[in-house]
């Protein structure tokens, strides 16, 4: 992932300003115009994180979410997967705009579920505030 493993970014502190960020400077970054393939290579960045985390359980991913402050998800399907995410770091708030937003979660939450199925996972957003929802969910397909 980086030279960096996940416990230490986890657990470094700043002496003054803590751990957390302003959710403006994450959307910044989020949503920096990456070119015609912005969309893909956001969700591929998450992707690669969630498979890094190494996750043990769906469950863990749940936790994950609400741990780091991404949201609060729960599991609310399970044939085929859907995961639900209330107050979305990269959605909550924003006025309807006619399309999904949250590529970053969706490739977290695919990248997690590879590590623990160990076979080819797709996320896809079905609903979010870009679309006028009160919330984000992910349809998993298992491939």
């Amino acid at each position: 992932m980086t030279k960096y493993n996940i416990d230490q970014l986890s657990t470094a502190n700043r002496k003054e300003l803590g751990r957390n960020i302003d959710i403006m400077t994450f959307r910044l970054v989020i949503f920096m115009d990456l070119g015609e393939d912005a969309h893909r290579v956001v969700y591929e960045a998450g992707k690669r994180l969630g498979y890094e985390l190494n996750p043990k359980t769906i469950e863990g991913v749940v936790r994950f979410f609400e741990d780091y402050g991404m949201g609060n998800a729960e599991i609310v399907g399970e044939n085929p997967w859907q995961i639900r995410i209330n107050e979305c770091i990269c959605c909550s708030g924003l006025p309807e705009c006619g399309e999904v937003l949250c590529h970053f979660e969706g490739g977290i939450i695919a990248g997690c579920l590879e590590k623990i199925f160990d076979k080819k996972v797709q996320a896809k957003e079905t609903h979010c505030a870009g679309l006028g929802d009160e919330f984000c969910q992910f349809e998993i397909k298992i491939l």
